[in-house]
């Protein structure tokens, strides 16, 4: 038998290995919390991100926090391992993911705020409320920055916020990290969803800013304005300071769903509410929607704008 043919039979050998133990090994809410495959040198996404900056929280720095699982990583998972008496291979697989979100939940963790975080963002990441991170760390206001390091309640510290009877949620029972996304539904349906004259909250994905919004018409998408100055000013400061084209994965809720969209801020056209601080509208993409078409600050033919559709899917969790 040749190098090769070994060589591939030996990959064959260790895949087959590797997905019978996460088979047979439990499922539980902790695994999925990193995603539900194996994560390794090569590996790149979110659930490597997530992975990275739980080690680097609890003490195992990857040296960075890029999606990108590299030699730094694979050190880090491999000084976890050794640390909890698991297997060491520098491979998070169910034992390691499990464990890492276990000693997460006890302990809990200091987190240091890095650009894009907001106490929305940590409380959905980490599985608790934005009241619980305020108590803990003594804050008045939802302001934090950059290099702060704020105490993330492991299980059994946190506890209820005064004047809610309801226990906060807690690492030992997070929610589902698909509750950040929206439901991926196409214009055909959502235009008579989000009807003309509603009032909408639309989430920024990024930084979890919201601000109301009111449906003024559109037939191609949803042309709107801000409800108020307040909801401008939140607007403008989410894009950096400044009107802009620049596309934005949002959430809107509406008539009780959460919808995957897409916003850019520059104002155009013609305005309804005087008093919004927002010199004209906004539109908000969903699925197959459409660009305006034929006016001055869209010459083009009506066409589905690919930048918008990203950042819909992008909103959907694909």
């Amino acid at each position: 038998m040749n190098k090769s043919r070994m060589k591939r039979r030996l990959t064959s050998i260790l895949m087959g290995i590797f997905l019978i133990t996460a088979v047979l090994l439990p499922v539980t809410s902790c695994y999925a919390a990193y995603g539900d495959r194996l994560l390794y040198i090569g590996t790149v996404g979110d659930d490597v991100r997530e992975l990275q900056r739980d080690l680097t929280a609890i003490g195992f720095n990857t040296y960075g926090v890029d999606g990108i699982f590299g030699p730094k990583t694979h050190n880090a998972v491999t000084a976890f391992q050794k640390a909890n008496g698991l297997k060491v291979d520098g491979i998070a697989g169910p034992n390691t993911k499990a464990k890492l979100t276990e000693s997460i939940s006890k302990k809990g963790i200091t987190h240091t705020v890095v650009k894009g975080d907001t106490l929305w963002l940590l409380a959905n990441r980490y599985g608790t409320t934005v009241a619980v991170i305020k108590q803990a760390n003594g804050l008045t206001s939802d302001i934090i920055y950059v290099g702060q390091k704020l105490t993330i309640p492991g299980s059994g510290q946190p506890t209820a916020p005064p004047g809610n009877s309801k226990p906060p949620t807690t690492p030992n029972n997070p929610p589902s990290r698909g509750d950040r996304y929206g439901e991926l539904i196409d214009w055909s349906q959502v235009k008579n969803i989000f009807k003309v004259g509603m009032i909408a909250t639309v989430t920024d994905l990024d930084t979890g800013t919201t601000w109301q919004v009111k449906r003024m018409g559109g037939s191609n998408h949803a042309d709107c304005e801000p409800l108020t100055a307040a909801d401008s000013a939140k607007m403008k400061a989410t894009w950096g300071g400044q009107w802009s084209w620049a596309r934005r994965a949002i959430i809107v809720s509406v008539a009780g769903k959460k919808i995957a969209a897409s916003q850019h801020a520059m104002p155009h056209g013609s305005k309804t509410i005087s008093d919004n601080n927002y010199p004209g509208h906004f539109c908000i993409h969903f699925l197959n929607s459409m660009t305006h078409g034929g006016n001055q600050w869209a010459p083009s033919p009506a066409h589905v704008d690919s930048a918008h559709q990203a950042a819909v899917r992008r909103a959907a969790g694909l």
